[in-house]
């Protein structure tokens, strides 16, 4: 069983197991022995991750390498970047950085993954994926990791559920592209949202934040956009 470590933010709802080697930026977040995210790698030292995730940090055990949360390669983090504007109340500037203690050795099912430079729309399809919860009632991570396809809404259909001006410039939501709900839910906080999965994937979001009325609602999810933070990243990471 996995451990009953807590959750921060949105899980796969209805979601399909990946494959080994399918999403190897792909990482989990033990944070403070307490907490669980997920992030992606954007470079041999650093991963990106939500601002909510490393918010008072002050350890984090990085799991790479497999889509077996208990499987994988184990890193420590030395230095954790919250954005400076986060601002929790608001689920504003949503986004953070881990720089790891020793470089991570690229290859096989560990990789990074590009950044987007322009910002992601409505009306694309999305891949998301974590180990987070899979269903409202769930008490555990899932041990390997899941995924899911969505597609990305106007931020003026979100603020319907989230109420008006919520939804701020450097979020955008998603919601099931099918009757069947489909989402992420807690646990899965932090880790990436890419287009072009299977080609040529770019990570263009971080998943953010979800619907009080829970995973399974059917409300949108709610995510920080990768490239309206493309300079900050660039500037705290060099990448």
């Amino acid at each position: 069983m996995v451990s009953a470590f807590k959750v921060k933010g949105p899980r796969i709802i209805n979601g399909e197991q990946a494959a080994e080697g399918q999403f190897p930026w792909q990482v989990g977040l033990y944070i403070d022995g307490m907490w669980f995210c997920g992030g992606s790698i954007i470079s041999e030292e650093w991963i990106l991750t939500a601002g909510h995730c490393v918010d008072g940090a002050r350890s984090a055990e990085v799991i790479t390498g497999s889509t077996d949360i208990q499987s994988g390669e184990s890193s420590t983090a030395s230095q954790f970047i919250l954005h400076e504007d986060y601002d929790e109340d608001l689920t504003a500037n949503d986004i953070g950085l881990i720089k790891l203690d020793k470089p991570l050795t690229l290859g096989g099912n560990v990789a990074a993954i590009n950044l987007a430079s322009d910002e992601l729309q409505a009306d694309f399809d999305i891949t998301v994926s974590g180990w987070g919860l899979t269903s409202d009632d769930s008490l555990f991570i899932s041990q390997y990791l899941n995924f899911v396809e969505l597609v990305t809404i106007t931020n003026e259909e979100c603020e319907e559920t989230y109420g008006k001006g919520t939804i701020r410039p450097e979020m955008i939501c998603a919601n099931s592209p099918v009757s069947e709900v489909k989402s992420t839910c807690s646990g899965d906080s932090g880790g990436p949202v890419v287009v072009n999965a299977d080609s040529d994937p770019v990570h263009v979001a971080i998943v953010s934040f979800g619907s009080d009325a829970g995973c399974e609602s059917g409300s949108p999810s709610g995510y920080t956009r990768t490239a309206y933070y493309r300079d900050w990243i660039k500037t705290n990471t060099g990448v």
